[in-house]
């Protein structure tokens, strides 16, 4: 019985340290593959790990370990709570105009046509998208989407490297769609009734574990190079509205894509609280597990956002809704 309890005790103990390195890692910029394990999976384990162990030492008895089991656990649901559950309202001053959007990666095209023009058509001013081929953009076309949404900037590309953006309303492009470390579409659209045009951006983050390689240090350089968009992004609109969407390929427990909401951006699920909604992978027996699809807004507000299952993709895509100031929001 006393061994029993001295090996109950030790994995209890062990499995709050692994919580706590847990949350650790969370909290410090992923540089190789195992934290970045750790970090995506954050959501999972501590809570798991927490709670097995809160059973198991109350059970026990043992109040001290009771005590530190009870506190880890509160920190993590607390940790995932305050990010997917607890609303967190963008404040706009004045009056505003609402600006509907819809982001998806295509997986190389392979979304399902039908589906995705329907669900643009019923839901989105603004279409979004991430490896856009050409092969996806003729059928695309073939089937009406570019009367809908008669104004464009895109860059249809082979693999993962095509990006693209629809708009009801009249574009000026203000990005080259070059490679580089990331992929991007951007311009300023003419939203009825906002005194300044709104920036709105499609992205995609190369993936740490692109090609299932170690791939972390080209994605650490193409998030790094993101938050310098955002920045550059915030500067060419001045007080007016930004609205990025795309695949990230981060979640919000990897501190790189956290560290994205500064300089007034904010992502849409904080803003609302909607809840845990991950969107990768979608082509699976079981539902998806990863939160690595983004809509991020800076002086506007994201009133809701929710996940939509698109056939022939990977990911799950994103439609919100935005509230766009009429007038510049003051910094």
């Amino acid at each position: 019985m006393r061994r029993a309890r001295i090996v109950s005790a030790s994995l209890a103990v062990a499995a709050l340290l692994s919580t706590v390195a847990i949350l650790l890692v969370r909290h410090r910029p992923i540089s190789n593959v195992a934290e970045l394990v750790i970090a995506v999976g954050a959501p999972f384990a501590t809570l798991t790990i927490a709670a097995f162990v809160s059973v198991a030492t109350i059970l026990r008895r043992r109040i001290l370990l009771s005590v530190l089991a009870l506190g880890v656990l509160s920190t993590s649901v607390w940790t995932q709570a305050s990010w997917y559950f607890s609303p967190r309202p963008v404040d706009i001053t004045g009056e505003w105009v609402e600006l509907r959007v819809l982001s998806s990666n295509l997986r190389l095209g392979r979304a399902d046509t039908t589906t995705f023009v329907a669900l643009a058509e019923r839901h989105a001013d603004v279409v979004m998208v991430s490896e856009l081929t050409s092969a996806a953009l003729e059928r695309f076309t073939r089937a009406g989407l570019a009367d809908t949404f008669p104004h464009s900037v895109l860059a249809p590309s082979a693999g993962a490297g095509g990006i693209g953006l629809w708009s009801r309303y009249p574009v000026s492009s203000i990005s080259d769609t070059q490679p580089r470390d990331y992929t991007v579409a951007a311009a300023r659209v003419q939203v009825p009734g906002a005194q300044i045009e709104p920036l709105i951006a499609s992205v995609h983050v190369e993936s740490p574990v692109a090609g299932k390689r170690d791939t972390v240090a080209e994605w650490r350089i193409g998030i790094s190079a993101m938050k310098a968009a955002l920045s550059a992004f915030a500067v060419n609109v001045g007080g007016g509205a930004v609205v990025v969407a795309g695949d990230f390929n981060s979640t919000p427990d990897m501190r790189q894509f956290r560290d994205l909401m500064s300089n007034g951006y904010r992502d849409a699920v904080e803003q609302t609280g909607s809840g845990f909604a991950p969107t990768f992978p979608s082509r699976t027996w079981h539902p998806p597990l990863l939160t690595i699809d983004h809509i991020l807004t800076r002086n506007a507000a994201a009133s809701s956002v929710e996940t939509v299952y698109v056939p022939g993709s990977d990911h799950r895509a994103l439609l919100g809704t935005i509230r766009i100031p009429v007038a510049p929001q003051q910094p």
